[in-house]
């Protein structure tokens, strides 16, 4: 019997490297803390980058093929405060595009990055709930797929 083709989280996949990148330019969430903690962790950090996967579909075609790849696509949002600098959101938004275009080749032992893409660029994501936090937000995708195994 086969043993099939478990594919990477890629939303993890996405954070490990996002963080790896940015350093302690800003802290890389799946899920952001609500209320105080919010407002806290903002403080702390400078700025928060939510990855939220939103879709994308997978390519099995039998375990030994190169090909099985997972392919999704990430709502990605960057949180800055309004002061002391009105731009931060972007900025932050601007420095994650660019280090999602060179993802592709980086790794973590979980999967590989074969590719990316950019589906919408940065834009306004209007954050009612916490009054003076900027958000701006993408749409970005990603090919990863499994390491491969030596034998």
């Amino acid at each position: 019997m086969a043993t099939p083709i478990v594919l990477p989280d890629a939303k993890q996949v996405a954070i490990d490297l996002l963080q790896a990148a940015l350093g302690d330019t800003a802290l890389v969430l799946g899920e952001l803390p609500e209320g105080e903690a919010f407002n806290t962790m903002l403080a702390d950090h400078g700025g928060l980058v939510r990855v939220l996967r939103i879709g994308g579909v997978a390519g099995l075609r039998g375990w030994a093929d190169r090909s099985a790849i997972d392919q999704p696509r990430f709502s990605i949002d960057c949180y800055a405060p309004m002061k002391p600098a009105l731009g931060a959101a972007t900025r932050l938004a601007l420095r994650v595009r660019a280090e999602w275009e060179m993802l592709p080749g980086r790794s973590t032992a979980d999967g590989i990055v074969i590719a990316t893409s950019e589906e919408t660029g940065p834009q306004d994501r209007p954050e009612e709930p916490n009054t003076g936090v900027r958000r701006v937000g993408m749409t970005l995708g990603m090919s990863v797929r499994p390491p491969r195994t030596q034998s």
